[in-house]
């Protein structure tokens, strides 16, 4: 946060009011120049504790954590150098300013390994004091309010993990298993043979008694199934998943064709069991398959099993041994269309406009890969991107994005944003590319790296070194996909970005979704406070739009404006979007 100089007067004030609540340990050996010191700070701190030397100072230190450590440098026993070493050991992000009558190189470069926050030289400099003490402490302030909002975000994640896990796991129709239940299941080693049945035209049920009625049928289908398969035939460990309205998955611990006579047996038995509703009872069909031995057992496995016991009308024994090849062959294909599109340059670039929320203006677009097919037909990247992620050809499709969109918008008005992954950015040969060439760009700040939050980012060293680069060479950086998972709060903790990108997810109905709208509110205020600018993605109406600009979002992209698009003479100047778009 930069300071611009003020009066004495005002700066005093300005300091009270921001140093309130906040406690100090001030370490100093010489007394005189200690009380000193301490009346002083009292002006500005209510807590303030002091000790006589480097050793006292330890001890302090590491029994409570203080918001700021001020310390003279030379003392006996042990310096302030040493101190502040032990008291990191236990608190690292201890923020500290140390005070010397000189200005010993050697001091400060270890001072700066140390990650000291300021130094102060005696005598003591009022005004210079000041100062540095309210750039500090504005840091602290700042540092405090983010981990306030983070544990805010963390309880709201919390709370709603916990409501997902118990919705999830367990049906509240039925009290069978989930359909997410069942997705956690490893189904290679679950040894397990499966079958799926449908209640047919269950549709229609709710439709004309209504879903209140449908749920009690679902409840008297659940009973029925409890107790002719699973009270009837324990040996078996039968369990139940319910998947969708009336799709049931059943799992037995029998061989296939056991679980085959059993699923036939109980078909014919429903078919001939009554079902309650609203004082009437009506007879209801079933479809039925199981999974042959030789089929991979596989949610999309029994869904073709069950769609094809459906066109037959009858009881299947459903085998598929040419899934898996088929798959590989079709990820060949792709992989070798890939190839060829690249080497025939039709990996292109379209870009989508980014919008100025403040002016209504048209003042940025991200850069978006696409290929062509040989036909012409342009295709998305996910299609293409996942088969690439599984060979060297990420690495290649990166780099040509870049360079295009260097070369689009060369002597355009408007800035591009350039997508990254953490796998791009310790790609040392593409970091000496994007360095050479932001060195050769007329505007490098017209140029925006946008990191993927969904990307796991488990190099902090890395990411913040790279940050920095881009910000010394002049280009800014944004986190995409911010709010995909709130762990990244922590992330803006240790990174200076210059956007965040609010996950689609959120923005997409957050004119009527009021979780949606608390956590966009609360990740705009959150920005807002660290002075980094906000944008919304899957902006696709007017509706949306109109709610993320009475928040403030700073800009906003998406179909409502624009699909994205080849490059065009009109991306380089900066105009107005039509009054229909504000």
């Amino acid at each position: 946060m930069s300071i611009n100089t003020v009066p004495l007067a005002e700066a005093v004030i300005r300091l009270q009011k921001e140093a309130k609540g906040l406690s100090v340990l001030y370490v100093e050996d010489d007394l005189n120049i200690q009380k000193a010191y301490i009346n002083f700070l009292e002006r500005f701190f209510e807590n303030i504790e002091y000790c006589n030397n480097g050793l006292e100072g330890v001890e302090a230190a590491t029994k409570k954590k203080f918001d700021l450590i001020i310390s003279d440098i030379e003392m006996p026993y042990l310096n302030g150098i040493e101190m502040v070493q032990k008291i990191k050991q236990v608190f690292p992000t201890q923020k500290v300013i140390l005070v010397s009558a000189h200005k010993d190189s050697e001091v400060l470069h270890q001072s700066i390994s140390l990650q000291v926050d300021g130094y102060l030289f005696k005598p003591l400099d009022r005004a210079v004091a000041i100062d540095l003490l309210y750039k500090i402490v504005s840091i602290i302030n700042t540092e405090n309010e983010n981990r306030k909002y983070k544990e805010c975000l963390e309880k709201i994640v919390e709370e709603k993990t916990q409501e997902l896990i118990s919705s999830f796991t367990i049906d509240k129709v039925t009290q069978f298993y989930s359909l997410a239940k069942l997705q956690q299941e490893d189904f290679d080693t679950m040894n397990r043979a499966l079958a799926i049945v449908k209640v047919r035209k269950f549709k229609s049920i709710n439709d004309f008694y209504g879903y209140a009625s449908g749920d009690f049928i679902l409840q008297q289908i659940a009973q029925f199934l409890r107790t002719e398969l699973q009270e009837k035939y324990r040996e078996y460990e039968i369990e139940f998943y319910r998947v969708s309205g009336s799709h049931f998955v059943i799992s037995s611990s029998s061989n296939v064709q056991k679980l085959y006579e059993l699923i036939d047996e109980i078909q014919h038995l429903f078919e001939s069991t009554k079902m309650d509703i609203t004082e009437e009872h009506v007879l209801l069909e079933m479809d039925a398959a199981v999974l042959s031995k030789n089929t991979k057992p596989s949610l999309s496995n029994l869904d073709k099993a069950l769609r094809r016991a459906e066109e037959l009308n009858r009881i299947i024994l459903y085998e598929n041994d040419e899934k898996e090849e088929l798959n590989y062959k079709k990820r060949i294909q792709c992989k070798n269309k890939l190839i060829k599109a690249y080497e025939e340059n039709r990996i292109i670039n379209y870009y989508q406009p980014i919008i100025d929320n403040n002016n209504g203006t048209i003042y940025k677009y991200e850069a978006l890969v696409r290929m062509v097919s040989e036909d012409g037909e342009v295709i998305s990247p996910g299609i293409f991107l996942p088969v690439a992620k599984e060979t060297k050809m990420y690495a290649l499709i990166t780099k040509s994005v870049f360079l295009s969109a260097l070369r689009d918008f060369r002597d355009s008005e408007c800035m591009v944003s350039i997508n990254l992954s953490l796998e791009d950015i310790k790609n040392k040969e593409l970091r000496y590319l994007i360095r050479e060439s932001l060195i050769q760009f007329p505007q490098p700040s017209r140029i925006v790296f946008e990191i993927l939050e969904s990307d796991e980012i488990d190099s902090y060293a890395v990411l913040v070194e790279f940050i920095q680069e881009m910000h010394t060479l002049g280009a800014k950086v944004a986190i995409d996909d911010f709010g995909s998972g709130y762990s990244n709060f922590e992330h803006l903790a240790h990174l200076y970005v210059d956007y965040i990108k609010i996950d689609g997810s959120l923005i997409k109905d957050i004119h009527t979704n009021h979780y949606s709208q608390a956590v966009v509110q609360m990740l705009y205020d959150f920005a807002s406070k660290m002075n980094i600018k906000t944008i919304a993605e899957f902006v696709s109406k007017a509706e949306i739009s109109s709610y993320i600009n009475a928040i403030g979002i700073d800009e906003s992209q998406g179909y409502f404006f624009s699909e994205p698009l080849p490059f065009q003479d009109s991306m380089k100047r900066i105009y107005k979007i039509t009054e229909d778009k504000i």
